[in-house]
């Protein structure tokens, strides 16, 4: 990585060396020097940050004594938490936690823009790529890089910090702290529910060929039981593995789906007794011959075992990037992306899952919905008994009288006693 931009004095640079390698007895002599515990150093980092890096808790506790300011970004917008999650340093987590500082949703100080591309190298086109690839399509592919990450630097958004937990550890600090399962990353929330990752097939060819293609259920629910997508999840590959491990060259001759469990836009909600309920979600995209939205529900019981179960199109729809609330003896499951012939303008979908019989059943609700939404956060308020719905994106009627995804900038609650909709203006 390119040193960072402007010098760093002398006498900064020894002191973030005693952050990072000296006693803490040397680092309180040096903090009588009456030096500014925030300046920036190297890509803008401060001493705080540099303790983090180091993974020294009591000289965190130290410097924020002597009015380390943890919320403070350096040179690419990284808070002291978000140091502390990259290094997966579950002490400085707990500890920055415990002061209250954002998690990646309020900033304290405004996003600085930055200039990502004045820290690339240039970058040959690598060898792998010389018989695919000219010069002149490497260039391009390389401005093409450059511009998106021009706008990245100009328009720099805020990213909730769970989003880039390593550790089971660390994510359970942030889910105690308040934020969505569903915004950590898949291998950690895998490893969450009990799910290790690696290993190989137990299931045989004939598995493979009999149970490789999706299916609905045909009761609610019906319970589904093979080797192969058993494997699948077990295992937590894509569908090109499978292909792969079979020998299954099928696409090039007739496209058709391989059913699999590398999802995106999947739900997983933790229940009260320590199980896990993950919904639906999408493999690829559209494009893909694998893509497929599902409408299955798996339920984890935390230590690496699971049930299957399936139902009819009619029951639930193919479901991805919907929301799962636990509400009491039900799940809720608001909104939806789904397919193109799916969506509908003005219609909120929602059913609810029930935890005693996996039956799910569609709800039929009125009032302001938020209309065919999907992306967003929800959450139940079990005073009010309504689920708060807030964020995602919204499709609408455009002026050529077709759908358009446009942000959802408002808030909505579905009162669970009435199903009625409130826009929360």
């Amino acid at each position: 990585m390119p040193e960072s931009k402007g010098k760093v004095s002398e006498e900064l640079a020894r002191f973030h060396g005693t952050v990072e390698s000296g006693s803490l007895k040397e680092l309180k002599q040096a903090l009588k020097s009456g030096i500014d515990v925030n300046a920036p150093g190297h890509f803008e980092r401060t001493a705080l940050m540099v303790a983090i890096a180091a993974k020294e808790l009591e000289k965190m506790k130290l410097l924020i004594e002597h009015g380390a300011d943890s919320e403070l970004t350096a040179a690419f917008n990284e808070t002291a938490l978000r140091h502390a999650v990259e290094v997966d340093f579950a002490d400085g987590v707990r500890f920055l936690l415990g002061l209250g500082v954002d998690r990646g949703y309020h900033p304290k100080y405004p996003l600085k823009k930055v200039d990502y591309v004045s820290y690339l190298p240039e970058v040959g086109i690598p060898e792998g790529l010389k018989e695919v690839l000219s010069e002149e399509e490497w260039k391009e592919s390389i401005e093409e890089g450059r511009e998106s990450m021009t706008e990245l630097g100009r328009n720099p958004k805020v990213e909730p910090m769970i989003s880039d937990v390593q550790s089971v550890s660390v994510l359970r600090l942030f889910l105690e702290a308040g934020d969505d399962l569903n915004q950590a990353p898949t291998e950690v929330k895998r490893a969450y529910v009990g799910m290790s990752n690696g290993g190989d097939f137990q299931s045989s060819l004939e598995d493979y060929r009999k149970h490789k293609s999706p299916r609905y259920g045909i009761r609610n629910p019906e319970r589904i039981d093979n080797l192969f997508w058993r494997d699948m999840i077990r295992l937590g590959c894509n569908a090109d593995a499978a292909r792969q491990r079979f020998n299954d060259a099928e696409p090039l001759r007739k496209p058709g789906v391989v059913w699999c469990y590398d999802r995106f836009g999947s739900s997983l909600t933790q229940l009260e007794d320590g199980r896990f309920v993950q919904i639906g979600g999408e493999h690829e995209d559209y494009y893909d011959p694998d893509f497929y939205i599902y409408n299955d529900v798996v339920i984890h019981d935390g230590k690496g075992n699971f049930q299957i179960y399936g139902y009819p199109q009619e029951v639930l729809p193919p479901t991805d990037f919907h929301t799962a609330t636990l509400a009491r003896e039900w799940l809720y499951i608001v909104g939806c992306l789904g397919y193109l012939e799916q969506r509908q303008e003005g219609r909120t979908p929602v059913y609810r899952l029930k935890l005693e019989s996996w039956e799910i059943e569609a709800v039929k609700t009125s009032g302001d919905m938020p209309s065919w939404l999907h992306g967003h956060h929800s959450k139940y308020d079990a005073k009010k008994n309504v689920i708060h719905v807030a964020g995602g994106d919204i499709h609408v009627i455009g002026e050529d009288a077709d759908l358009q995804i446009v942000p959802n900038d408002e808030q909505f609650e579905l009162d669970l006693s009435s199903f009625q909709w409130r826009n929360l203006k």
